[in-house]
């Protein structure tokens, strides 16, 4: 999903793909309307606009995406739109993990609920907690600083990950700066970070940092674990998120039927070409509850941000 060396024109071309995939419909394609977070040469704007052009190209009738940008990065402003429109089957969105944590600690902007939403794919980048040396033991006296990004990121899910091993840690507020929690830890100035994305084993070892845990390719929730785990949880894939492709809870079966092959059809394609963090719309699905947990689950991460960060919902 990197974007950088692409010219201005070459990311509107992208974003033209999905509808040019099938001129000949211009008279008789039913039409759809997939919202994207901005901008509009964002990369998940540019992804959008490629699964856009490969589900048209796979649904069974012809079927016309037009694509609409919406707000920032975050997603909210779009999941926000697409959480009050009527068009059922005939409405698609594109939802980051920003917009999944946002709902999660309370962010007063969030008005979208995602009951009965339907997922159609998911992409996901892999994501480890990396510290410097071996994971410590339980209990022991050494406090490792944790660099977060702020207070209400996702990232903070490093710092809940110690507590509940029961390691010694604390907070290192670090910025939102890209590479700023790698600068502190080159600067000694914190000890563990989240890294996410490509080359993790390279890019722990250029900082002197192990693993100390890892989730990749697809962290299965267990039913089993404690509420604030699955809170832990939660953060964590909402971080490795970087797109959920939805229909609203109102699609009808058959509609949704068609979406759901040609989500499978082009998650294939993709894969072919060595994308093994897109996901089709089952496993997409299997997602669902940990993006989403149940209130007790969300009540529990707020309560613990609160006592540890001192952020409060809203």
């Amino acid at each position: 999903m990197t974007t950088s060396g692409a010219s201005l024109s070459g990311r509107r071309a992208l974003l033209a793909l999905a509808l040019a995939a099938r001129p000949a419909w211009a008279q008789s394609a039913d039409t759809a309307t997939l919202l994207l977070p901005g901008p509009e040469t964002g990369p998940l704007a540019l992804f959008g606009a490629r699964a856009a052009a490969g589900l048209a190209r796979n649904m069974p009738q012809a079927v016309a995406l037009r694509l609409e940008t919406l707000g920032g990065p975050d997603g909210v402003t779009a999941a926000n739109r697409f959480a009050t429109s009527d068009t059922a089957g005939r409405a698609l969105l594109m939802l980051p993990g920003a917009a999944v944590h946002a709902r999660m600690v309370g962010d007063a902007r969030v008005q979208f609920e995602p009951t009965g939403w339907l997922p159609l794919l998911a992409m996901l980048q892999p994501a480890w907690i990396a510290g410097r040396g071996a994971l410590p033991p339980t209990g022991g006296r050494s406090v490792w600083r944790v660099a977060i990004s702020g207070t209400a990121h996702a990232e903070a899910a490093a710092l809940l990950a110690l507590d509940l091993m029961g390691i010694p840690a604390a907070p290192v507020m670090v910025g939102v700066l890209p590479g700023a929690a790698e600068a502190a830890i080159r600067a000694d100035q914190a000890d563990v970070l989240m890294l996410l994305g490509p080359d993790l084993p390279a890019r722990a070892n250029s900082l002197d940092l192990q693993p100390w845990q890892i989730f990749e390719p697809a962290s299965a929730r267990n039913q089993d674990q404690a509420t604030l785990a699955l809170a832990c949880l939660a953060a964590v894939t909402s971080l490795r998120l970087q797109g959920l492709l939805v229909l609203p809870a109102l699609t009808g079966s058959d509609q949704a039927a068609s979406w759901r092959l040609a989500a499978t059809r082009f998650v294939e394609d993709e894969q072919r070409d060595s994308h093994q963090g897109l996901l089709g719309p089952i496993p997409a699905s299997d997602l669902m509850p940990t993006l989403f947990p149940a209130p007790d689950a969300i009540l529990a991460w707020r309560e613990w941000a609160q006592r540890r960060l001192g952020t409060r919902a809203g």
